[in-house]
């Protein structure tokens, strides 16, 4: 997890009003980290990627970090931001994770042309802290519905939804975003290992 800018830390979901935006001090921006840690053997594929930006549902479009209490209720905290948007954020890393393994001969978010061997498409469906059942520790949640396209003919190669859970230990901002951190580096780890392990070398050429 990489803290950008940290305030005091503050209790959470101390009562309903904290979810609520409102006037006072500049909220505490966070960001997360890449994986690094990935499956021992993993393989190094030949053909380049290109990364999308995944599309998102709901109310998790912004920077704001969502929190719901039922799965029908979606609340932001009032003093909590993401650097930036959370679609944009995990585009990012995924780049990252998939430069930090090694694992393809290439990747970038923004390469276009007869170099992209494959685009990874994907939609961010769940990235929000749940509180379910009168908890008092919230979970991270964090689920990506992805699609592997070849680059070229633009047909689907394989679509896979990938999810990881992981409760805070505690009910402080700083430790549910640690949450998150974890939960997103599961799932960005076992992306790269299934790209590597079931998608075909490229038809280049043809």
């Amino acid at each position: 997890m990489r803290i950008l800018l940290a305030f005091p830390l503050f209790a959470l979901l101390s009562a309903c009003s904290g979810l609520l935006p409102g006037s006072g001090p500049a909220p505490d921006l966070y960001t997360l980290s890449p994986a690094t840690r990935f499956p021992e053997g993993l393989q190094r594929a030949s053909w380049h990627l290109l990364i999308e930006e995944p599309s998102a549902v709901g109310g998790l479009e912004a920077n704001r970090l969502a929190v719901q209490r039922t799965p029908n209720e979606v609340r932001y905290y009032a003093d909590v931001r993401w650097v930036e948007r959370a679609p944009r954020m995990v585009q990012g890393l995924l780049v990252e994770t998939f430069e930090r393994a090694g694992a393809v001969a290439s990747v970038d978010r923004y390469t276009v042309g007869p170099r992209v061997d494959y685009v990874l498409k994907s939609e961010l469906r769940d990235f929000q802290a749940e509180i379910f059942n009168n908890a008092k520790i919230p979970t991270a949640h964090v689920r990506l519905t992805v699609r592997l396209i070849r680059g070229a003919r633009q047909d689907q190669v394989w679509t896979r939804d990938f999810e990881a859970r992981v409760q805070a230990r505690a009910a402080t901002a700083p430790e549910v975003v640690t949450a998150f951190d974890l939960a997103l580096s599961q799932v960005m780890a076992e992306i790269v290992a299934v790209a590597v392990r079931d998608t075909p070398p490229p038809r280049r050429g043809g």
